[in-house]
């Protein structure tokens, strides 16, 4: 009795922890393919056009300066100033800044608009790919279940759902993908195997462990029982992993603008704001060119 009991507790958290995992996973994927891209035009429409003209002056304000820098090197290292040497260097700078800034973007994407029925199917579609071929919680997959996988994963980026079907049925109805074939024996689950799985978890999830959780501490672990524990452990690390993935989402642009479009005031505050930048880029841009024209004059003239 002993060891079914604690064996069914410890399947019991292997379950819940993996099925907490797979909708991780999936909230995950729905802040950065579902909720980010309309969140983000509504913010484009109302600020971001507008700020995006500010961030691009700014931008040059800055390479401006960096030019006069460059200038200023070279004349106090008594060397020639080679302005398309140094106008090259500022735009390669310029292009390393804005690819980093759009690389650090994971919620950038252009989104189709969807009906309630087409967006029901891939996200059911997106549930069970993720819960049958994670590959962090599917170790064993074959090399074109992993391709397949992130296939799904980028039909789900891009809400392709006719590209999202496509996969739904080479893997849970496989046909011959390449020369490492899908044989029916490598699925995990038809529907109906899924059904009954899904009715089994319900099953022993209703059941209630918390005096086998209580008493394991005061028994001798098996062997059997370490193998389950690590299971859990490395589902612990990666519910951690995830969470910590979804608050840095969470916290970043473009849900941190969310108070502020929901505040018209906030949104006004904002524009104002970015009005004196751009009049303060005027000025600066204007000055750094003065002194710019001041320094190949002086290099000039030895």
């Amino acid at each position: 009795m002993r060891n079914q009991t604690f064996y069914d507790w410890l399947t019991r958290e292997i379950t819940t922890s993996r099925m907490a995992l797979v909708g991780l996973y999936e909230k995950k994927d729905k802040l950065l393919y579902v909720e980010a891209p309309p969140l983000r035009q509504r913010y484009m429409e109302t600020i971001g056009v507008y700020e995006e003209s500010v961030l691009a002056a700014e931008l040059e304000v800055s390479m401006l300066r960096r030019k006069a820098e460059m200038i200023q090197i070279a004349i106090n290292r008594r060397e020639p100033v080679d302005l398309k040497t140094i106008d090259a260097a500022i735009e390669a700078e310029k292009a390393q800044i804005v690819s980093d800034v759009e690389a650090a973007d994971r919620t950038l994407h252009e989104l189709p608009q969807l009906s309630e029925q087409e967006e029901h199917t891939l996200q059911r579609q997106h549930h069970e790919i993720t819960a049958a071929f994670h590959p962090a919680m599917n170790p064993d997959l074959t090399e074109a279940q992993k391709e397949l996988y992130e296939k799904a994963q980028d039909a789900y980026r891009h809400q392709d759902v006719e590209a999202m079907k496509l996969i739904y049925d080479m893997l849970f109805a496989p046909v011959d993908v390449s020369a490492d074939r899908l044989s029916i024996d490598q699925v995990p689950y038809n529907a109906a195997e899924r059904r009954e799985e899904y009715r089994e978890m319900a099953s022993a999830l209703s059941t209630d462990y918390k005096l086998a959780k209580q008493l394991y501490p005061f028994f001798m672990p098996l062997e059997e029982d370490a193998v389950i524990r690590s299971s859990l452990d490395t589902y612990d690390a990666q519910r951690r992993a995830v969470e910590e993935e979804i608050a840095s989402i969470q916290a970043g642009f473009p849900f941190n603008a969310v108070s502020t479009l929901n505040d018209r005031a906030r949104t006004e505050e904002y524009l104002e704001e970015l009005r004196v930048r751009a009049k303060r880029c005027e000025i600066e841009k204007e000055e750094i060119e003065r002194q710019i024209s001041m320094l190949v004059e002086e290099a000039a003239n030895g």
